[in-house]
């Protein structure tokens, strides 16, 4: 179409004047899309974090007044025909560390939880943990224990080190036990710092809890969770007596330890009711990001349309040629207009360079001096995940709500008359 041809020749014939239009495209977009890529790629480690620390997408709790599965494998055996095969269901024993600590040559360490876990069943989960020294390969089975890289740091012990356990058992007895250090690794957010694991079988005996006992069942999905959490608690309804789904854990833990509950009771807790405490600053983090979208967008439309209207009175006498040589409105329209698609375009295929490469320069500073922040690091640098659905909304966004601004300016100058438009000047 030759208005496509005649707009593209013409943007390139000034394209000195449309440099600044080009530039607040660019960084708009630019920026929005770096805005959203970093707070997907902070909420991404922030979950990878949680689910191995609460186990997976889901853990099924519950008991008679506490929190308790005498015959744990026969709860497994029940869920993994719920779930699926897709499913790892796995045993887990989170043992409260407020009367425990870890020693070694003279120093003493307390610790938030120890949690012993079925390396077997969980052994693709604890892959994809960043490690600083050794892993969980050998654990299964021994008196092994995994440590958070500043916990090692604080014992000075390193790989292969035996340190002293001291618990308190579930008889009220202190114990103590020789533990091998198997793995340290680099964690020093909230779910990690203060937070050990060893297998489930050792801890059992430690806290001289039954072979046969545990206090949480983790399921993993080691990916996208096929059904939706109402249609899993509707499933379960079937086998257990299960309370009701709630966004916070906590209210169920509130009435099950208070024997507000008649009978054995027990609850579906997704990561998202695991996860709480947090899910305000997850909500404050995602309304920062729409508030920068949202004021970037303003801008670069109200920019960019008020700057074209500006342009295209400037133009009344150029529009008054076309009329004269016979092109319809609705000809000149659709030229001027393509500069504008053009532009934008342009500027926002710039924006998403720009994004990419904003991501990668600040994945390349260590943020681990942060306190506090390492919740949202990986070994320690922020990486940005690239979000495509965003990368089509926003410059969409862009440019059909500056199309229309530009549109509306374009309309009111081709109304004047030919003659009027011919003896205008610039």
């Amino acid at each position: 179409m030759y208005q496509i041809t005649l707009g593209l020749r013409s943007l390139l014939y000034r394209k000195n004047q449309y440099a600044s239009l080009l530039l607040v495209c660019l960084v708009g977009v630019g920026v929005s899309l770096f805005s959203i890529f970093l707070i997907r790629g902070m909420l991404f480690s922030l979950e990878s974090k949680a689910r191995l620390y609460y186990g997976g997408d889901y853990q099924f709790i519950g008991g008679k007044n506490n929190l308790s599965f005498d015959k744990v494998e026969e709860y497994i055996e029940k869920l993994e025909s719920i779930f699926g095969e897709n499913a790892v269901v796995s045993p887990r024993f989170d043992c409260d560390a407020k009367n425990a600590a870890l020693y070694f040559a003279g120093v003493g360490v307390r610790q938030r939880v120890i949690k012993g876990v079925d390396f077997e069943r969980e052994k693709k989960l604890f892959q994809s943990v960043n490690y600083v020294a050794g892993n969980a390969e050998d654990i299964a089975g021994t008196n092994g224990i995994l440590l958070s890289e500043p916990i090692a740091e604080m014992l000075g012990v390193s790989m292969g080190d035996e340190i002293t356990l001291m618990l308190r058992t579930g008889a009220g007895y202190l114990n103590t036990m020789t533990l091998v250090v198997k793995g340290i690794f680099r964690d020093s957010s909230l779910f990690g710092m203060y937070t050990s694991y060893m297998d489930i079988g050792f801890l059992r005996k430690v806290f001289g809890a039954s072979d046969e006992w545990a206090n949480r069942i983790a399921i993993d999905f080691q990916g996208k969770v096929p059904k939706k959490t109402a249609e899993y608690q509707a499933l379960l309804e079937n086998e257990f007596t299960m309370y009701r789904l709630v966004e916070d854990k906590q209210i169920f833990y509130n009435e099950l330890l208070t024997g507000k509950l008649k009978d054995a009771t027990y609850a579906l807790t997704p990561l998202s009711a695991n996860m709480q405490e947090l899910n305000v600053l997850i909500r404050a983090m995602e309304a920062i990001a729409s508030f920068v979208i949202i004021t970037l967008v303003v801008i670069i439309v109200a920019g960019i349309g008020s700057t074209y209207r500006v342009l295209v009175m400037k133009r009344i006498n150029e529009i008054g040629i076309y009329m004269a040589i016979g092109m319809k409105n609705s000809s000149i329209v659709l030229t001027i207009l393509s500069e504008s698609l053009f532009l934008l375009f342009a500027g926002c295929v710039l924006g998403l360079l720009f994004a990419l490469f904003l991501c990668g320069v600040l994945s390349a500073f260590n943020f681990s001096f942060i306190p506090a922040f390492d919740v949202f690091l990986q070994n320690g640098h922020l990486f940005p995940i690239f979000d495509a659905k965003a990368t089509l909304f926003v410059p969409l966004l862009v440019i059909i709500l500056t199309v229309v601004a530009v549109l509306y300016s374009i309309q009111k100058s081709v109304r004047i008359m030919p003659v009027k438009a011919l003896a205008t000047t610039e």
